[in-house]
């Protein structure tokens, strides 16, 4: 099994309730399994987030965290990601709905 590396290293969206590519598989062996996730809040506002897999065609489900507030000054581990697989050439996105104010970091290891 490979070894865990940081996909996503304190990045937040730019732009509230859009969708922002964080993570795109690079479309060799099975793809990446996340092993560990957090979304922390710095702003001074509560703020909510969804993480979205796709695949390498673009067609996306439903959000793999379908919907998680995070109250300002405080963190959440992502429990409904973790272990999710990206499939090769897939891609992990994050929506907020304020901008800068949920940071994600994100690692994971190639299957």
């Amino acid at each position: 099994m490979a070894t865990p590396k940081q996909l996503v290293n304190n990045l937040a969206n730019i732009s509230p309730d859009s969708i922002q590519v964080f993570y795109t598989d690079d479309g060799t062996g099975n793809g990446t399994i996340i092993d560990a996730f957090t979304a922390s809040n710095t702003s001074t506002v509560n703020a909510s987030y969804k993480a979205y897999i796709t695949t390498s065609n673009g067609t996306a489900a439903n959000p793999q965290q379908p919907f998680k507030i995070v109250v300002w000054g405080d963190f959440d581990l992502g429990a409904g990601i973790v272990n999710q697989l990206i499939p090769p050439g897939g891609t992990l996105s994050m929506e907020s709905s304020a901008a800068n104010s949920i940071y994600f970091t994100v690692s994971g290891k190639k299957v």
